[in-house]
């Protein structure tokens, strides 16, 4: 019977899932056939309190920053967090079980941090010697709850995140900087660029995509609405994820540059070899994909808290710049229109900081994890 891995994730936004979905990619073009690898959404039957707070992602960070900023950075403190979780504890533990005992696994594999202290409680619990490795999908400021001791191993995506983990106690020996997880065919899915830009009859000028996240979220309407009506010798495509609204709002606007509006697509890779710059919020996986693009990135939004060291990472890099209001945005445009040997280096730049072989790293490790499982595996 073959061994059981067991992704773990959660979908407050896509790049939990993404990460996921990745590091499953790269276990099966490693070691074809040789494991049972299962995808699971830990985060669907959490307890109420829990799953009001998932649910509602979206509108914390799209609509009360504030109150999301204020949350993270009041409860962003090692002895805070171990005083939070000791009192939902009672709430995560009968979920915890459930995860266990529904899918049982050789290896635990987490891509979220709502599971860090719950699955290694309840594998000691009974009395269970699984492996259990968190990925941490911050480039650096990520939440403290990412750095637990309780992990047999910690893979983070940066050395800024490998100091935070030392920071907070994790054995240095405990942990494996990777870069973040993204799909390991994405290099090679980017050269496609060519084909798609005759695909969308795009011309010679300067291509740019503009992209929210999976769900389209943060100021990503009224950033294409400035673009879009600026007149600059430039052609648009957007991606609006999920966000059928903001989708629907662009399709009506009239525009004055070439523009595409997309919703949720699957051929990020493609698009980002069609572009030459990229205009993205803070999200961690979409800038790790824009360095394996060597797209020069605009930062133009950043949830408060953990995307804001990511604004950080690139601006410092060279490999972007942060423009946080739309005639900022227009501004960089004009600019890297005006001199294209700048946008020639922050395209050096982020190439210097890909990672395309990620997913690959990272499967290596859950494999040799695996290994250290003795045969035969548990019984199911």
């Amino acid at each position: 019977m073959k061994k059981r891995i067991v992704l773990l994730y959660g979908n407050t936004g896509g790049g939990h899932r993404s990460a996921a979905q990745a590091i499953a990619q790269g276990i099966e073009i490693l070691y074809p056939g040789a494991y049972d690898v299962q995808l699971v959404d830990g985060l669907r039957n959490v307890p109420f309190l829990i799953n009001a707070f998932t649910e509602t992602y979206p509108m914390w960070v799209n609509h009360a920053r504030v109150l999301y900023a204020l949350g993270f950075h009041a409860s962003n403190n090692r002895r805070r967090i171990i005083a939070l979780r000791n009192m939902l504890e009672p709430l995560s533990e009968k979920t915890a079980d459930a995860i266990v005992k529904d899918h049982p696994a050789d290896v635990y594999v987490s891509c979220h941090l709502l599971f860090n202290q719950s699955i290694p409680m309840a594998l000691r619990r009974r009395n269970m010697q699984t492996p259990f490795i968190h990925v941490v999908t911050d480039l650096v400021s990520g939440h403290v709850a990412h750095y637990v001791t309780d992990a047999d191993h910690l893979i983070v995506p940066t050395e800024e995140a490998r100091a935070e983990a030392i920071k907070n106690l994790v054995p240095e020996e405990k942990i494996s900087v990777t870069g973040q997880p993204i799909a390991p065919d994405f290099a090679q899915r980017v050269t496609h660029g060519a084909t798609t830009r005759r695909a969308l009859n795009l011309d010679e000028r300067m291509t740019v995509l503009l992209i929210g996240g999976g769900d389209g979220m943060g100021r990503l309407e009224v950033t294409a609405r400035q673009i879009a009506l600026s007149g600059l010798p430039l052609q648009l495509i957007v991606v609006c994820g999920r966000n059928q609204t903001v989708k629907e709002n662009l399709e009506f606007l009239n525009p004055r540059v070439p523009m595409r509006v997309f919703g949720f697509v699957n051929n990020i890779p493609e698009l980002m070899g069609a572009a030459d710059v990229i205009v993205t919020k803070a999200g961690p996986g979409t800038i790790c994909e824009a360095f394996v693009a060597h797209l020069p990135i605009i930062l133009y939004d950043a949830v408060p808290g953990q995307e804001e060291g990511n604004v950080d990472y690139v601006v410092n890099s060279g490999a972007g710049v942060w423009c946080p209001t739309p005639w900022a945005v227009l501004k960089q445009l004009k600019q890297w229109l005006a001199d294209p040997a700048a946008m020639e280096l922050a395209r050096q730049a982020s190439a210097r900081l890909a990672r395309p072989d990620s997913a690959l790293e990272i499967a290596r490790i859950v494999h040799r994890f695996a290994q250290l499982v003795p045969d035969p595996p548990m019984s199911r």
